[in-house]
């Protein structure tokens, strides 16, 4: 049954755990993609819960795999992970245990900030500072809470969101929920708002090499005029491109920055390439709970419920890589 976590935010403690030796400053730089699972079905009446954090190098070894995470269900595949390479170190939000956590490349947690109930964080490539959505867990509630890197909230803007990405070449924050919101890093000025969906956005993701964003807004039988759709905006907020999806809800979309098109993880089975100017180019009978495209090659990472693939682009399977167990959901991010 999907559920939604619903929590209210308040922090109320920050703790650091140390349980393996820190990443040297020197150490090689590591690449791959972070998976967020939900493996574990329970959510509540369990002392210790069994989702996992694992990330995969380029040719599908896992480097770590650390246990002990809690999430349900909710929205699509919003961006419960976020990478900072440039600090190496990795941040989650969970959407029951309710804690901001930060870990290094080993996969030793180095912060945890309790309390924080959220959707989705993304890091400020300048600061270093990260930006999470959180809230009561409804739709149109909530608001942006920006916390540095010993865990102290440090600001807050009236803008809520279920997705949430770091734009780096207007170092901007895209927001999506009903509304397709575009934030001024620096000074958390509205850019500008549009309207996308009369329900709410799944997924989000913006082309770092033009500027150009694309977010997957899903349908709901009670909520009139909601509709699957696929749809990219300029760095303005004017819409290039509209993709109508029929029955296949989308759960995620990743970018393709090579020609600034995108794969999209939707029901049905669907996983599926559009170009630019939404044309279906591809489209594979994949049940791919997240999907990321690879940044330096154009492969494709799909987590399906019982292991991550990495395809090529023309959809041959590379590589698969089994999960801890099976998985109803999925979260991930590349590390790049």
């Amino acid at each position: 049954m999907l559920r939604t976590a619903v929590a209210c935010f308040a922090v109320l403690g920050v703790w650091a755990v140390s349980s393996a030796a820190p990443v040297p400053k020197d150490a090689p730089r590591l690449t791959g993609v972070l998976v967020l699972d939900n493996c574990d079905p329970k959510y509540d009446g369990k002392d210790e819960y069994a989702d996992n954090l694992t990330l995969l190098d380029p040719a599908g070894k896992q480097r770590f795999r650390v246990s002990g995470f809690n999430n349900c269900e909710s929205i699509g595949s919003s961006r419960m992970v976020a990478a900072d390479p440039a600090r190496k170190c990795i941040w989650t939000i969970e959407n029951v245990a309710n804690r901001l956590r930060r870990f290094d490349l080993t996969g030793r947690e180095t912060l945890c900030v309790k309390d924080v109930s959220g959707s989705a964080v993304a890091v400020d490539a300048a600061t270093g500072n990260v930006w999470a959505l959180v809230g009561p867990g409804q739709i149109g509630k909530g608001h942006i809470a920006v916390f540095d890197g010993d865990g102290k909230e440090v600001a807050t803007y009236a803008v809520s969101g279920w997705d949430m990405v770091y734009d780096p070449k207007a170092k901007a924050f895209w927001v999506a929920d009903t509304k397709l919101t575009k934030l001024d890093a620096a000074t958390g000025k509205v850019l500008f708002a549009v309207d996308v969906s009369t329900w709410c956005a799944a997924s989000l993701d913006v082309d770092p090499v033009t500027g150009c964003a694309w977010v997957a807004v899903r349908d709901h039988p009670d909520v009139r005029q909601s509709k699957n759709r696929l749809l990219r905006f300029d760095p303005d907020g004017k819409e290039l491109a509209a993709v109508e999806l029929g029955g296949n809800g989308p759960r995620r979309v990743s970018v393709d920055r090579r020609d600034g098109g995108a794969w999209a993880a939707c029901s049905g089975p669907l996983l599926a390439k559009y170009s630019a100017d939404g044309k279906r180019e591809r489209a594979l009978s994949v049940d791919a709970r997240a999907v990321q495209v690879d940044p330096a090659t154009g492969d494709v990472w799909a987590v399906t419920p019982e292991e991550t693939q990495r395809l090529s682009p023309k959809g041959e399977v590379l590589k698969a890589t089994k999960h801890a167990g099976t998985t109803s959901q999925a979260w991930v991010v590349a590390l790049e």
